[in-house]
């Protein structure tokens, strides 16, 4: 793997950047504090601008190590900052990295999304050299595995109550592209 962390992505729409603490306001503002866009993830919404303050102290000290990959996605031009993109988890032996996001309401169903985690993708597999990238998604949700597939991910199963979301214990349905994917697509 050639780590590059978390570096500035530029897409039609987007930046996808580091996120500070000053991104509290708007993180609390935009998504956090709603519990529609919380409802199918894996943590709670947040009661106050503080937690969010809080979530942000935890990640941002991370940017220092080359293999951590979070960003905030953010309008180009205005700087809004509208949700995050970042890889979960990574086996490196196998060279698989799992991606989640989560985008405010107010943006959803304008190909934002598909957007992100392509610029995401095209880094893992085309810069950082990994094997496959996958994500996850409750199958009560099934506009996050329209914006996998819109991401050239194809479905790859089920697993059986395999996540907690704020609904309780769910299935997760598992999306992914390989490598050899992603380039026969070029």
């Amino acid at each position: 793997m050639n780590h590059l962390g978390t570096v500035t992505l530029t897409t039609d729409r987007l930046v996808l950047r580091r996120l500070t603490l000053d991104d509290a306001q708007e993180m609390f503002d935009h998504w956090a504090c709603d519990p529609e866009v919380t409802r199918h993830l894996s943590w709670q919404t947040h009661p106050d601008v503080d937690e969010s303050r809080a979530v942000l102290g935890m990640w941002v000290p991370h940017y220092a190590e080359p293999d951590f990959y979070h960003w905030g996605a953010t309008i180009r031009g205005s700087g809004e900052l509208i949700g995050t993109i970042d890889v979960v988890t990574t086996i490196e032996e196998v060279g698989l990295f799992n991606i989640g996001y989560c985008y405010g309401r107010a943006w959803w169903g304008r190909g934002l999304g598909t957007e992100a985690l392509s610029a995401v993708v095209d880094l893992l597999i085309g810069r950082v050299g990994a094997h496959k990238v996958e994500a996850t998604h409750d199958p009560r949700n099934p506009a996050s595995g329209r914006v996998m597939e819109k991401a050239g991910m194809r479905l790859e199963g089920v697993r059986r109550q395999a996540h907690r979301s704020s609904l309780g214990i769910c299935d997760s349905c598992y999306h992914g592209i390989l490598a050899e994917e992603w380039r026969a697509a070029r």
